[in-house]
């Protein structure tokens, strides 16, 4: 059975990660627009619950885990080991109809029910039944990728209309989510063929709907940035990985750049993109510098990072040698340096920026330290910290750790990611 290469929002313990994840590509990250509201923790309490910009608690402490809330005005808290929906006033939205859930996107978000996947709408009510074996998020273009029973992948809408082509469905072995109109395919995804010679998989960019907009037999590999533009690898310049990456406009059907990279991530809203260099320093080390350009191509922040995130609210962190610094991605002005002194003490950004508002960790690596300190710091107010905790690290806290929503559009390969684990 062929993995699905398209990577979904994971479901399990409630936890802030900053790990990589790859090749996760749409538009819509988390969002506290409609609720201006972020998790806390509340060390008498021992619990979750949400303060407002000020510091203040609008909802009690009352959740083991919790994540943000999300665009469609719904947050994902856990009580007694269930994670459930609520709203912005603390009420529970969802019965015990489904068994688990990833969060909402575009008004919609995949429930599981005895181990099959399905759609729910903003009321919790199955507007794709839970029949399937995989359902991707829903993407911005309205489609969602779903799983044949041949094992191949195909596309359907929300009322469970699957895209048709010459009137019969269309099936892939490999489909990546709609971003900006378009989605990435391959037919055939093997490069060897049956006489064991190499051959070139049929990567193919379709619209939504089916048409083929790019095919061309002397792409090796190709990836949907968004705004318009795919990167490419030409097999004609293959080597082993890393590969070198192109930009190339859907629009105008040209390469944009006569420069490559070796790592590609899709597009920001804030419209910069993270791409990393590789350069060989021995027979089998590379070192990678990441920075980030615009859908021109155009570099924004120079590459020479040992790590980028993807930018939301106009910001993006930056780690350079353990360091980690927050860039405002328009102007490419550094807003914020966190802590690291000799080892002893270090703060990491633990999300991106939503609202003005960024967390960080900072930990102090004393004989007698035993506490974490937690703080939500403004970027927009003088990184002013608006609320501040501590955890004690000694404690067996399980999932009792600060949530966050999941982010899109994160590269992988070293790359700073945010998204929450929720059981």
């Amino acid at each position: 059975m062929k993995k699905f290469k398209l990577l979904g929002v994971v479901v399990a313990a409630a936890v802030f990660s900053l790990n990589s994840c790859s090749d996760t590509i749409g538009n819509e990250t988390p969002s506290t627009t409609t609720t201006q509201l972020w998790p806390a923790y509340s060390s008498s309490a021992d619990l979750y619950g949400y303060i407002n910009k000020k510091g203040e608690w609008v909802i009690p402490a009352q959740f083991s885990g919790a994540s943000s809330f999300y665009s469609s005005g719904y947050a994902q808290v856990e009580i007694n080991g269930r994670t459930v929906f609520i709203d912005k006033q603390g009420k529970v939205q969802n019965t015990a109809s489904f068994d688990s859930s990833r969060p909402f996107y575009y008004g919609y978000a995949v429930a599981t029910l005895n181990g099959n996947y399905g759609l729910i709408d903003s009321k919790f009510n199955y507007v794709i039944p839970p029949v399937y074996t995989y359902l991707s998020d829903m993407s911005k273009d309205g489609l969602v990728v779903y799983k044949a029973a041949s094992d191949n992948y195909g596309y359907m809408d929300k009322n469970g209309n699957v895209l048709m082509r010459n009137g019969r469905p269309v099936f892939y072995e490999e489909a990546n989510e709609f971003v900006d109109g378009y989605a990435v395919v391959c037919e055939n995804t093997s490069t060897i063929s049956s006489n064991n010679t190499r051959r070139i998989p049929t990567y193919t960019l379709i619209d939504t709907k089916g048409e083929v907009i790019v095919q061309d037999g002397r792409y090796m590999y190709m990836k949907n940035m968004g705004k318009g533009i795919i990167a490419v690898v030409d097999y004609n310049l293959y080597s082993e990985s890393p590969y070198d990456w192109y930009l190339y406009s859907v629009k105008e059907q040209r390469t944009i750049s006569g420069r490559s990279y070796n790592s590609v991530s899709p597009f920001s809203n804030d419209g910069v993109a993270v791409v990393g260099l590789a350069e060989k320093t021995g027979t089998y080390s590379t070192h990678w510098a990441y920075g980030y350009i615009d859908a021109e191509g155009s570099q924004a922040i120079s590459i020479r990072y040992d790590r980028a995130n993807t930018s939301s609210d106009g910001y993006a962190w930056v780690e350079q040698e353990d360091e980690y610094a927050l860039y405002d991605v328009k102007t490419g002005t550094r807003v914020l340096q966190l802590q690291y002194v000799s080892g002893y003490v270090t703060e990491v950004p633990l999300c991106g920026v939503h609202n003005g508002l960024t967390l960080i960790r900072k930990r102090t690596y004393y004989s007698n330290e035993t506490e974490i300190e937690y703080r939500w710091a403004d970027v927009t107010d003088n990184n002013k910290t608006v609320f501040s905790w501590t955890i004690d690290n000694n404690k067996n806290r399980g999932s009792l750790n600060p949530s966050w929503a999941p982010a899109r559009n994160v590269e992988g390969e070293l790359g700073i990611s945010e998204f929450v684990y929720l059981h």
